[in-house]
């Protein structure tokens, strides 16, 4: 039995050419009539109808899954233009995959389940291993989304994936499913048979001073911290500086200071972006936080981040023990990104260093990573998180 991986990738300025190039590359390596599995990773300007008649010519996908990003991660580095193809061709691995659309007028709870259920019946009865999925939109009420598909899969069953994204504009998200791209929507891959995964998961923020407390809350609207606007928790650490985060919603500059509560369960900080901040000093968030939970600023730097992304490239292999990894698929926070800047490429060379230097990288910068915190044995709990890196990998 065997698996074969390769990927693709190319930044020509045409899309129709871009794609062709990756699929030559994909094609070339896999040396079949047709693929198992493509996942695509595409900077928005790449995201265009023309692609998919292209891909379906040359490489003929039966399964097909994918989202846009801000930033695309591969074995040599992260550039913020291109598409990304990732084949898979296995006689020991099974897909199945789904999509719900116009998320918008869904039921979170209902669209979790509705996905794994459709996900589960197009891969059949075959041994399940791991849930990924790729959205637009469940962002802000991920928890009974990530229910709904444990309903489905199991109380205990790996539900991992990645916010689509742009450079931080919010202009034009896609998600990749079949001849389709799709907007605010959510596409599931269900994978099964018989291989190993092994996952790691970090953010390397630590809290500022003492703790406050949420004391108001609508939704994932902040409204008070310590009977205070929320916004005064800001102005508290960063001075005027807190003035330029209400110039533009979910900026980068924002996205380097998120919230932070701590989880009893895995005594690590669950972090959360602000999206928007509102005339009265609310805070918009990604997902919310609980009414009476003690929150903090996080802080983070380029050798923190590397730290936390080297802890999770040696908890991937210590699951591994000595199995070679066929695939690593890495989710990390776009903020993270713009943490690094042109460190990014020493985050991967690290992980490379850990994990292989001929272990095949693919993955996306996202707005929102979901996963556990830590490893697979950590699995009964799984969040939204902002601001990670999440490792994937299959052996």
């Amino acid at each position: 039995m065997s698996t074969s991986v390769s990927i693709g990738f190319s930044q020509d300025p045409d899309p129709e050419e871009a794609v062709l190039k990756a699929c030559v590359q994909v094609k070339n390596q896999l040396n079949s009539p047709d693929t198992d599995l493509i996942i695509i990773f595409a900077s928005p300007q790449y995201a265009v109808p023309e692609i998919q008649a292209v891909i379906t010519r040359i490489l003929k996908p039966k399964h097909l899954v994918g989202s846009s990003t801000g930033g695309i991660i591969l074995s040599n580095g992260v550039t913020n233009r291109g598409i990304a193809l990732v084949g898979i061709n296995s006689d020991e691995m099974l897909f199945g995959i789904s999509a719900v659309k116009d998320l918008e007028t869904q039921d979170m709870h209902y669209t979790g389940f509705d996905l794994a259920r459709r996900a589960a019946q197009d891969l059949g009865s075959t041994h399940r291993e791991v849930f990924l999925t790729f959205s637009e939109g469940i962002e802000k009420n991920s928890s009974p989304f990530i229910r709904g598909v444990r309903e489905v899969l199991g109380v205990v069953f790996p539900v991992l994936g990645a916010i689509s994204s742009d450079d931080f504009k919010y202009k034009k998200l896609s998600q990749f499913f079949q001849d389709q791209i799709l907007q605010n929507a959510v596409v599931g891959l269900l994978m099964g048979g018989t291989f190993h995964l092994a996952l790691g998961c970090r953010h390397g923020f630590k809290p500022l001073g003492r703790p406050r407390t949420v004391t108001k809350v609508d939704g994932y609207v902040l409204r008070t911290i310590d009977h205070k606007p929320a916004i005064e928790i800001y102005k508290h650490f960063l001075g005027p500086e807190a003035e330029g985060l209400k110039n533009i919603s979910l900026n980068s500059y924002a996205a380097m200071y998120p919230l932070g509560f701590y989880q009893e369960e895995s005594r690590q900080y669950l972090l959360r972006n602000i999206i928007d901040i509102l005339q009265d000093g609310s805070i918009v968030c990604h997902e919310g936080i609980p009414q009476g939970a003690e929150v903090h600023l996080m802080i983070s730097n380029k050798e923190s981040c590397l730290d936390s992304a080297v802890q999770a490239a040696e908890l991937v292999k210590a699951s591994l023990a000595d199995r070679p990894a066929k695939l690593v698929l890495v989710f990390e926070s776009l903020a993270r990104h713009k943490i690094l800047g042109r460190s990014a490429f020493s985050e991967i060379q690290a992980i490379r260093n850990v994990l292989g230097n001929t272990t095949p990288i693919a993955g996306m910068c996202s707005y929102g990573e979901i996963g556990p915190f830590g490893k697979l044995d950590d699995i009964k709990n799984i969040y939204l998180h902002n601001e990670s890196i999440l490792m994937v990998a299959i052996s």
